[in-house]
């Protein structure tokens, strides 16, 4: 019986927790550990239930005689195309050893970047969310407080303080109906970043958008060169390993170019031809390659070029950030100007008159 995690309500596991895993099974299959018994230590070790699960499946798999790779691709939620083909490619070489310690650098590579995007955005999208939170706060419950000040003394008011307390009154007297609102936006949000429409416009907004342009192409670039380096490496068919990557590239204008870069391979082409012609990608990159088909040393190439993608990305990372830090401070500071502005004025005044 196959298991699968979306079925159970879980998008797969994390990434940390695969490269834990193929770190681990890597060490263990070096060490000379049969693999079955590799497996059983694996399923003892984790604790999330879901995923011990699976690698039980896998054992049974494997104990009836069923090839590594078959099982694996049993799970495709957990265990992408490309792990499963560089897997195969291991096997049909006897090189499964290697092949699961280029499969855990590669992981143990994508979960270090992961991380420092996430650890670069943390801080911005917190002081968004509480910027948010206190604008509400300060508009739905002190602003309709003030306004009866107002109303009491008649002031007349300035068009930013109208504004202010329309807003506020707005708040407090729909705020459960803005809840729902809010909610159901997120879901079709999310609904619709999934489907095909969203995701053609996503890929080509983050290409097109000049703040994040340069940082989303580094960050395909990095994915693109290490994976295909890593799969051309194992042995994988130069047309098969480019449409592996277009699987796992996540964006759909890259995966485009590359479902064409394959049909061209098919035909007998070079890869770095069709590369050369596209504006999507940098021209390093094809002209790197040819250097790679002219020595045979493609994956020695493309290594190199995922370590340069990798470590530009790191940097755009770190000056975004640093980028982000100052515009909201900005942004801050222009909204709780224009709400101390439009408070303050009305209320001085009101005290100037009582005066």
């Amino acid at each position: 019986m196959d298991i699968n995690l979306r079925a159970l309500g879980i998008g797969g596991i994390s990434i940390k927790e695969k490269s834990l895993f193929t770190r681990a099974l890597a060490t263990m299959i070096s060490s000379g550990l049969p693999i079955i018994k590799s497996f059983e230590i694996l399923a003892k070790q984790t604790d999330n239930e879901q995923f011990r699960a699976v690698i039980n499946n896998i054992i049974a798999r494997l104990e009836e005689g069923e090839a590594l790779s078959s099982a694996l691709s049993k799970h495709k939620d957990i265990f992408d195309n490309v792990y499963v083909s560089t897997i195969k490619a291991g096997e049909s070489t006897g090189k499964l050893e290697q092949i699961l310690n280029q499969l855990a650098i590669q992981q143990e590579k994508d979960y270090k970047l992961s991380s420092s995007i996430k650890a670069a955005v943390a801080y911005p999208f917190f002081v968004v969310i509480m910027m948010v939170i206190a604008g509400i706060l300060l508009l739905a419950i002190v602003v309709p407080k003030i306004s009866l000040v107002f109303e009491q003394n008649n002031t007349t008011l300035p068009w930013t303080t109208r504004s202010l307390i329309a807003t506020g009154n707005f708040l407090a007297s729909y705020w459960y109906a803005i809840i729902i609102i809010a909610i159901l936006a997120i879901v079709w949000l999310r609904y619709y970043l999934k489907s095909d429409a969203g995701k053609n416009f996503f890929s080509r907004l983050v290409l097109s958008l000049p703040l994040l342009k340069g940082f989303y192409v580094g960050v395909y670039m990095t994915r693109f060169t290490r994976t295909l380096s890593m799969l051309v490496a194992s042995g994988v068919p130069i047309m098969t390993s480019v449409s592996l990557v277009a699987d796992v590239i996540d964006n759909n204008v890259y995966e485009k170019v590359l479902r064409g870069v394959a049909l061209e391979l098919e035909r007998g082409v070079p890869i770095s031809s069709p590369l050369s012609r596209t504006a999507t990608f940098p021209p390093m990159v094809s002209q790197m390659i040819v250097v790679g088909e002219q020595t045979g040393k493609l994956d020695e190439i493309l290594m190199v070029l995922s370590g340069f993608y990798e470590e530009e990305t790191e940097k755009r990372v770190k000056s975004l950030s640093a980028l982000l830090e100052p515009i909201l401070l900005i942004i801050v500071g222009l909204g709780v100007g224009i709400i101390v502005f439009s408070i303050i004025v009305p209320l001085y005044q009101i005290t100037g008159y009582v005066g």
